[in-house]
């Protein structure tokens, strides 16, 4: 936060330690989600607008808590008896994910609250392992196998198969944390960790794949991201993929940017 004229010139130490402001938005324990809650899978925050929380009431029964932040933090509670919820980057749409007993694989079901509509139903032979929504109709799906694209624009649509997974995030024991997009979908970036020492070190494995031209190149690091970022003055936006490669048994952490939409000349190397 700006000091005050009074207060003179911000130490550089100071300011190197508190480079941004933060602030709690919310303390979801004062709301009642119990501290079981809080972990990988079972709370999602897709976007600032809703966080969703996998919860269990008082009396034992399973229910889904959301949080509106763009709507004064309105709490909501619904009872629900499926294994986890995401709700949609920007509209009160509902993604639910269960199975069956007795029935292999995942079910997953989405609703628009609002108009109380069931926009989708699917039932994935295979376990569901990582989700999220990578456009506002768009839900990703990703199994043991495979990466699966859900248009939920499409009436009485079905997910379809983007691509396998392959290399380290092929492997048993590799658990996927994060899955990307860049807005036209032409380019996705699925991500995973493992351990080869029982945890001592953690290992990030990165599959870069490209839709148009169904290839795919593995990168050793923990995060990736797209973005439509201006580059140049007067010209439109570049296609920009960020990535923090760190190579495996090293401490060394680079960070790479780079533009995978512009064309690019015979002979230089794919980015």
């Amino acid at each position: 936060l700006p000091l005050p004229p009074s207060a003179g010139p911000r130490p550089f130490a100071a300011m190197a330690a508190m480079p941004i402001a933060v602030e709690t938005t919310i303390n979801l324990a004062d709301h009642g989600v119990n501290a079981q809650a809080f972990k990988f899978g079972v709370l999602t925050m897709e976007s600032d607008k809703y966080l969703s929380v996998k919860d269990t009431g008082a009396d034992g029964s399973s229910q889904v808590v959301v949080v509106d932040m763009h709507n004064g933090n309105a709490v909501s509670r619904k009872p629900m008896k499926a294994e986890a919820s995401l709700m949609n980057t920007a509209d009160n749409i509902m993604a639910l994910k269960g199975s069956t007993d007795g029935q292999p694989g995942h079910f997953v079901q989405v609703f628009n609250l609002d108009s109380k509509e069931k926009l989708g139903v699917f039932q994935s032979p295979a376990n569901i392992v990582f989700w999220r929504w990578i456009a506002p109709r768009m839900l990703a799906l990703v199994t043991d196998k495979e990466v699966l694209h859900w248009d939920l624009a499409t009436a009485n649509s079905a997910p379809s198969t983007a691509f396998a997974r392959a290399g380290k995030l092929a492997e048993a024991g590799t658990q996927v944390i994060s899955y990307a997009a860049n807005s036209q979908l032409s380019w996705c970036l699925l991500t995973a960790i493992s351990t080869a020492d029982g945890g001592k070190t953690i290992d990030g494995h990165m599959q870069l794949y490209s839709v148009e031209k169904k290839q795919q190149q593995m990168l050793d690091g923990h995060a990736g991201a797209f973005g439509n970022v201006m580059v140049v003055d007067g010209a439109a936006p570049a296609g920009l993929f960020c990535f923090t490669e760190r190579k495996q048994g090293t401490l060394v952490t680079k960070l790479h940017v780079m533009d995978v939409t512009a064309p690019r000349g015979e002979g230089l190397p794919a980015p």
